[in-house]
């Protein structure tokens, strides 16, 4: 009997994950699961707004950072897109963009955010980008837009190296000028304008937008209130266009912008995953593994010394290692416990096309 692949243990994981994440609040809340509730914020101290600044819970209805006012089973952050806009709560309350961002503007001790930076960088270590991989909600839909796409027989744009370090560029831009406004508005002279900017990452989300379509009720489609407000709306509606537009034009080209994929690449290197290349000399250059890689990435099948292959970019999805030819080349090991390793078979025929450029 043929064992199972490597993709559909990612995909098993991506939907209970995706459960998990997005309808977490729900899932603990019905019986004879554990009450949701029971671990709020019993071991971590809960960040909230200091009194006469702004929160999630202060915006209205049809309002873009309204949120419904139900709390997370587990009040912290975990290194994935979890959405503080879930209709009923989930697993965990926010990611971590929306965390440093809202503790900025609240001047938040570090005593009280402390904790939660440790259980983050926990998490990240413990998987590094593989969270990106194989848990991340908007991943998980980037995926099945994806699949679509190669239903489709649509063609995708290659992910250059030029073009991969031209989006991480703008991924540190982003992150760069989120946390920056963050800060500002937390100042005097910029307090008349915290309700406007608060959380202006969150503003332009698309996750703002999904998340709450996937709990049954409606996002702040629209706010004109203002100029700021207006100008949110429209930048909301043109990311999430540019959202679901990247996973048809290339391979998963938002992963490369996302703010929230960077912070966690930070921890790719030295976290207990590791993709090497056990004998360089089996290595043929097939490229197999540079075709696979929803990521363009190439180093695996270019580096010809370094045994341990983690790159930043990496999220950890192994396609390079199912899809090399050679026997044991390549190789996954989890703090050290071998997990899986290439091995040989008939080299797949058709495919996507690509088009270069």
């Amino acid at each position: 009997m043929r064992r199972p692949s490597v993709t559909f243990y990612r995909r098993l994981s991506q939907g209970v994950f995706f459960l998990l994440l997005v309808y977490g609040g729900v899932l603990f809340s019905l019986p004879p699961l554990l009450l949701k509730g029971k671990f709020e914020s019993s071991l971590l101290p809960q960040l909230s707004a200091p009194k006469g600044l702004p929160s999630t819970t202060t915006f209205q209805p049809g309002q873009i950072l309204w949120a419904a006012d139900d709390p997370p089973v587990f009040d912290t952050y975990p290194p994935a897109a979890v959405c503080r806009f879930n209709p009923r709560g989930g697993l965990f309350k926010a990611c971590i963009v929306h965390m440093l961002s809202e503790n900025l503007t609240w001047r938040t001790s570090v005593r009280y955010l402390l904790p939660h930076f440790l259980v983050f960088s926990a998490l990240a270590f413990f998987v590094g980008r593989a969270w990106c991989g194989w848990a991340c909600p908007l991943g998980t839909v980037g995926d099945v837009l994806t699949w679509l796409r190669r239903r489709l027989g649509m063609s995708y744009v290659a992910t250059g190296p030029s073009l991969r370090r031209a989006l991480r560029s703008t991924s540190y831009g982003v992150l760069a000028s989120t946390l920056g406004l963050s800060w500002l508005i937390g100042t005097a002279a910029f307090a008349p304008y915290q309700c406007a900017l608060f959380l202006p990452y969150c503003q332009t989300c698309p996750g703002r937008l999904l998340c709450p379509l996937f709990g049954g009720t409606m996002p702040g489609w629209r706010d004109f209130s203002s100029k700021i407000a207006g100008l949110f709306t429209v930048t909301g509606w043109a990311v999430l266009g540019l959202f679901l537009a990247a996973f048809f034009v290339g391979r998963r080209l938002w992963c490369h912008v996302c703010p929230i994929g960077l912070v966690t690449s930070w921890f790719n290197r030295g976290c207990g995953v590791t993709v090497r290349k056990t004998d360089a000399s089996a290595c043929n250059r097939c490229s197999s593994c540079a075709d696979a890689c929803p990521m363009g990435l190439t180093h695996v099948r270019e580096e010809k010394e370094k045994k341990v292959l983690n790159d930043p970019k990496c999220i950890f999805c192994l396609r390079c290692v199912e899809q090399c030819p050679r026997d044991g080349c390549l190789n996954v090991r989890f703090f050290g416990a071998a997990v899986t390793k290439s091995s040989f078979k008939p080299l797949a025929t058709g495919g996507e096309k690509q088009v270069t450029g």
